[in-house]
């Protein structure tokens, strides 16, 4: 059972490296995110139609810390948009 952190909403913008999860059914997915402001890699859980490595995404939400995936930041809204850099958009062909 996830519990919510005590934060206000927080906006969350950075580059999907990989979707984890999508179910096309009900667009819940599993997203970790190379965010701004972060060292390490984010998971987000959200809802999108489609979602795919290199785009780039803007969430707002709040930060779960999840007893089984550890601390998550659960959007309640995500705006997907292609890279606006040349070097994001060459992250999308690099090799894993």
């Amino acid at each position: 059972m996830a519990q919510e952190a005590h934060s206000p909403t927080e906006v969350l913008a950075g580059l999907v490296e990989r979707v984890t999860f999508h179910s096309p059914e009900s667009s819940f997915c599993v997203l970790r995110v190379n965010a701004r402001g972060h060292r390490d890699l984010v998971t987000v859980i959200g809802h999108a139609a489609m979602i795919s490595p290199g785009e780039w995404i803007t969430a707002s939400g709040l930060w779960l810390n999840d007893r089984t995936h550890s601390l998550q930041f659960k959007a309640r809204f995500l705006k997907t948009s292609a890279p606006s850099t040349i070097e994001a958009s060459r992250s999308i062909s690099a090799p894993a």
